[in-house]
């Protein structure tokens, strides 16, 4: 009698050891699948980068209050803001989505009064690079600034602009020229500034731009004509 229910505790102990490593395999198995789907949703799904929205301060306006202007990228089929990449895998692929999403670059600022000016319509692009304040160039007490469009495409050639801000608070472009992305950003084809514009004094600057010859070469021109 003795020996059997000996026996018959045995026998539970091992049946409520087996439940119990049962419950946890399921445990451990649940977790992993759970970990391996979020894994592998994260692999396997097309790489979408919004892209940063650049911003720069500086007294555009020329009233003594540092004022912010920020870049836009939106769909003009949506009106909102858009993702600046479409396919970080397939660069034909991603010229064709970004095209077809129909983006405008535009700024847009903290000044009051100031309406948001469109920089390009144009579809093959990704919205603006080297932003950047270049102080008062026109002696008019102002900071204009200088962009440069992202085209999305496989050339070099490109153009860089110069922005400012008017008395009745309108955007408009006082020059452009012509640069080359590959070279012209080289130490030796900058101003000592470590910029692509010089002021010289009275509304007239020196520029660095790649000519027909190939070249990096230096003009000069007056804003204020």
């Amino acid at each position: 009698m003795k020996n059997n229910v000996t026996i018959s505790i045995l026998v539970t102990c091992i049946l409520c050891s087996c439940r119990n490593i049962s419950k946890e395999t399921n445990k451990e198995t649940n977790n992993g699948t759970v970990d391996s789907t979020t894994r592998r949703g994260t692999v396997t799904g097309r790489p979408i980068n919004t892209g940063d929205r650049l911003k720069i301060s500086g007294d555009f306006d020329g009233d003594g209050i540092i004022d912010t202007v920020y870049e836009s990228y939106i769909s003009s089929l949506t009106g909102r803001e858009t993702y600046k990449t479409m396919d970080s895998t397939d660069i034909e692929r991603n010229m064709e989505l970004t095209i077809a999403n129909k983006p405008e670059a535009r700024i847009y600022s903290t000044i009051n009064l100031a309406d948001t000016f469109t920089l390009t319509k144009e579809a093959q692009q990704s919205g603006i690079f080297g932003f950047e304040n270049l102080g008062d160039l026109n002696n008019e007490k102002g900071d204009e600034l200088g962009y440069i469009i992202d085209w999305t495409d496989f050339s070099n050639m490109n153009s860089y602009h110069i922005l400012t801000l008017s008395k009745d608070k309108k955007w408009k472009e006082l020059f452009n020229f012509p640069i080359n992305e590959s070279v012209n950003f080289e130490d030796e084809n900058l101003f000592k500034n470590k910029s692509l514009i010089l002021k010289e004094g009275n509304g007239i600057i020196k520029y660095k731009f790649y000519s027909d010859t190939a070249s990096v070469e230096e003009g000069r021109t007056n804003l204020n004509k």
